[in-house]
């Protein structure tokens, strides 16, 4: 098996199966509902475990397996990283160019180079934002990632509020 395949579940959805160097497998099922059943196999392709998660489960455990809440480093590179690197919040005035556009409508990650890791609505906390169907409401508080200039640059360009 290679290192990563990608199957078609004709009604159900797709499957991408991971070979670890553990010689485990990995399999997850994303249903077209957005349910995920993961699957761990050992070597012989037997069943050790089985999860399934909700879609915004899994958007969340993405976030956290992408290193979006933490990323372990060396301490000389993660003193250089905590030096450029800043984790902000902004709030979305009425009159912002992002009240009503999604990311990918607004560019932002271009225009600006910050990463919009999650949004604060009311008492909702709603990670990683779909970049081509989340639109942006007033009074939205943004988690955004970038360095300092970057930051300014996203408040700037958005008239957000720090």
């Amino acid at each position: 098996m290679e290192f990563f395949k990608q199957t078609e579940l004709p009604g159900i959805g797709k499957r991408f199966s991971i070979k670890l160097s553990s010689g485990q497998i990995v399999s997850i099922i994303i249903h077209h509902s957005g349910k995920r059943e993961i699957y761990v196999l050992d070597e012989d392709g037997e069943v050790e475990c089985t999860v399934t998660l909700t879609d915004q489960e899994a958007r969340e455990m993405g976030m956290v397996l992408a290193g979006a809440f933490y990323q372990p480093v060396s301490g000389d590179k993660m003193e250089l990283l905590l030096k450029q690197m800043v984790m902000e919040w902004v709030e979305l005035p009425p009159d912002s160019e992002l009240v009503g556009k999604t990311l990918a409508e607004a560019d932002v990650r271009k225009r600006t180079g910050v990463i919009v890791i999650g949004v604060v609505r009311g008492d909702e906390v709603l990670p990683a934002p779909d970049p081509r169907s989340f639109r942006f409401k007033e009074g939205d508080i943004l988690i955004v990632v970038g360095n300092r200039e970057q930051i300014d640059n996203f408040v700037k360009t958005f008239g957000a509020k720090k």
